[in-house]
């Protein structure tokens, strides 16, 4: 199992890292162009996502990032600390995260911010089974 964490500053020009590690990371798993794509484009989504979160709470913390490669399988963490903004504004990136990613799961801890969780089961190829959007 490989892991890699980013902690990225809430600022937009700074989302485009987090998909270059993502897709870098993908392309190493030995992750097919098509796929590699939906990666690149799920982590801008769900970084960009955290990163308004941030900006609209006044929170300077970074936006943290988890990358895991174990076996076939490659799962991306998005999580804010942006706790208390109101109401998520963001259901339309979050729509688009769950037609990229196989399996996409939102946490949203009163008082801590959200966790965007995002999987490739199957990521170097074959069938990945249904979302769980």
């Amino acid at each position: 199992m490989a892991v890699c964490t980013l902690a990225i500053p809430p600022e937009t020009e700074q989302v485009r890292v987090a998909r270059l590690v993502a897709t870098a990371a993908a392309r190493r798993l030995g992750m097919p162009e098509e796929r590699i794509d939906d990666v690149r484009l799920a982590v801008g989504e769900a970084v960009g996502r955290a990163v308004v979160r941030h900006q609209r709470a006044g929170r300077p913390e970074p936006v943290r990032v988890r990358l895991v490669t174990q076996g076939r399988g490659f799962a991306v963490e998005v999580a804010d600390s942006a706790a208390g903004i109101g109401p998520d504004e963001s259901r339309f990136a979050l729509d688009l995260i769950a037609g990229l990613a196989p399996t996409v799961r939102l946490d949203e801890a009163s008082g801590s911010g959200s966790l965007v969780h995002m999987l490739w089961a199957d990521a170097t190829g074959g069938d990945e089974g249904a979302d769980d959007a």
